[in-house]
């Protein structure tokens, strides 16, 4: 199957061409149209009136048919209408007629300067023209560029950057098809981006095939110039950067003489490889440094999860490895009552390691984004109460104070997560707030409902509300009794923002911290 034969591998594609590139220049067929039919005009305008016409006057007038050829079709059609001047003159306004002698010296040195000065104008015309067609051709070669080079604007992620500049290519150049392989650091190729009728295995046809030297060819070549591969066929330039190829860009001109590759749109394929290089190079130094970033945070985390763990693991380990040993050992003597505390304090210290296994499993789970609440309608007491209950059977000198009207409108969250956070939020404040009040609050504002843990302990500084919801983050406080993991703040922001509220902390009155979960309504959430 031939490369470029894109009627082998996929549908007739019928692609509608963008103007070219290239501007033709003078239109010479034009050109001497004008000069043969302009001179042929005008001589037939003045015939009528040639008795009455100075050698001077016919001049003039055939001066301005060698003005509309040249600007018409540049230098060859103006020298021609120059020398169908001359001669039209000589033989229909110059006495004798119809013949080239000149008797009078005044007519003779006339028609020598129109000769001349029609010559000279030929050549000014026709490289004005040259110009002209010159400058709108690096005219649209830059607009066509800049279109090319917004293209590669990041769109996001590579693969979508690169997307965007296969389809503008494709556009722009009016091509059959366009790819853009990319190689890998093992050298093997892959498709980075694609667009229009490609062959399947385009990938591998674009590494092997012969491949353009991506530096920008001979700007002197006239605009005339195609020296791309036939019609139809694959053309290849290379995308190098830092003297190392790092892929390829893969065009199909089409199957037709007329979409075969000039040298404009070759200098547009080099310039565009050169910045597509350039682009891939940054992407994937972007992502060398997000992957480094990654691993440096991951390492960061494993050693933030031995310090904070190692420590409250080995607590409670140690507490049950006394009491079962002493248990164990017949030469202890235990009367019921230390029987009894030893067993208390294995059950405590395992029910602790529990809650520390637990916490780090729900970490895990919130990193992962693999926290699915339940989410339902239930009223606001139905969860706290029980939470409160739970809290208060912990031996404390704290009063836990309950503010949560029963007329609340109902919430949409899950009830075990919730509770869970409220758990989380009651211990913290226990934590922190010596031998205060904590109190417990909720009103509804607007749409949502606000629900307020409240300690008076020493408080959280303006520039630590944020850092206490991070993993194993610990605020030092003089107010502190007992340890943890951080682990506690960090879960209760993943569980709510996971059931579509939002939790913070600012100052309570009178002193302390204040943790407001804020909740969505039931009856303001679309169902």
């Amino acid at each position: 199957m031939e490369c470029g034969d894109a009627a082998a591998y996929s549908p007739v594609v019928n692609v509608a061409r963008s103007r070219r590139l290239e501007v033709r220049g003078p239109r010479v067929g034009l050109g001497y149209g004008v000069a043969v039919a302009g001179t042929v005009v005008a001589a037939g305008a003045l015939f009528p009136l040639r008795t009455g016409l100075g050698a001077t006057d016919v001049v003039l007038v055939f001066l301005v048919v060698v003005v509309a050829a040249a600007a018409s079709g540049g230098l060859g059609p103006g020298v021609v209408a120059s020398l169908l001047g001359f001669v039209a003159s000589d033989l229909l306004f110059v006495t004798p007629y119809y013949t080239l002698l000149v008797t009078k010296e005044q007519e003779l040195l006339s028609l020598a300067v129109y000769l001349l000065v029609a010559l000279v104008v030929s050549v000014l015309v026709g490289t004005s023209e040259q110009r002209r067609v010159r400058a709108e051709q690096r005219e649209r070669e830059t607009h066509t560029l800049y279109e090319l080079s917004a293209s590669l604007v990041a769109h996001g992620s590579l693969e979508a950057t690169l997307d965007s500049a296969a389809r503008t290519l494709r556009r722009l150049l009016g091509l059959a098809g366009c790819a853009i392989v990319l190689i890998d650091e093992h050298g093997a190729a892959n498709l980075g981006a694609s667009d229009g009728a490609l062959p399947d295995d385009v990938a591998q046809r674009a590494v092997s095939a012969p491949q353009e030297d991506a530096a920008e060819p001979d700007a002197a070549a006239g605009p005339d110039t195609a020296t791309a591969p036939a019609s139809g066929k694959l053309y290849a330039v290379p995308l190098r950067a830092a003297d190392r190829q790092i892929g390829v860009l893969a065009v199909y001109p089409g199957d037709t003489a007329q979409s075969a590759l000039g040298a404009v749109e070759r200098r547009m394929l080099a310039s565009f490889a050169a910045q597509a290089a350039l682009a891939v190079e940054q992407a994937r130094s972007e992502q060398a440094r997000a992957k480094t970033r990654a691993l440096e945070a991951t390492d960061r985390l494993r050693r933030a999860l031995l310090n904070s763990v190692s420590h409250d693991l080995r607590t409670p380990l140690a507490s049950i490895l006394a009491s079962t040993a002493s248990l164990l050992d017949a030469a202890v003597p235990l009367d019921d009552r230390e029987r009894e505390q030893f067993l208390l304090t294995v059950e405590q210290e395992a029910r602790r390691l529990a809650r520390l296994v637990d916490n780090l499993l729900d970490m895990s789970r919130i990193e992962a984004g693999a926290v699915d609440p339940r989410l339902v309608e239930i009223w606001l007491p139905d969860v706290v109460n029980p939470a409160i209950q739970h809290a208060r059977r912990t031996p404390s000198e704290q009063i836990i104070a309950v503010d949560v009207p029963d007329s609340l409108p109902p919430v949409l969250v899950d009830p075990v997560r919730l509770e869970q956070v409220l758990t989380n939020l009651l211990d913290n404040a226990r934590r922190y707030a010596g031998y205060g009040l904590v109190q417990v609050g909720a009103r509804c504002v607007d749409s949502k409902v606000e629900l307020r843990v409240i300690d008076h302990g020493p408080g959280v500084p303006d520039d630590q509300r944020e850092r206490i919801f991070s993993q194993f983050y610990r605020l030092d406080s003089d107010g502190r009794r007992g340890g943890g993991t951080g682990l506690g703040l960090a879960i209760c922001r993943g569980l709510v923002e996971a059931m579509g509220g939002q939790i913070w902390v600012e100052t309570a009155p009178g002193g302390g911290a204040a943790f407001v979960l804020c909740l969505p309504r039931a009856d303001a959430v679309p169902s």
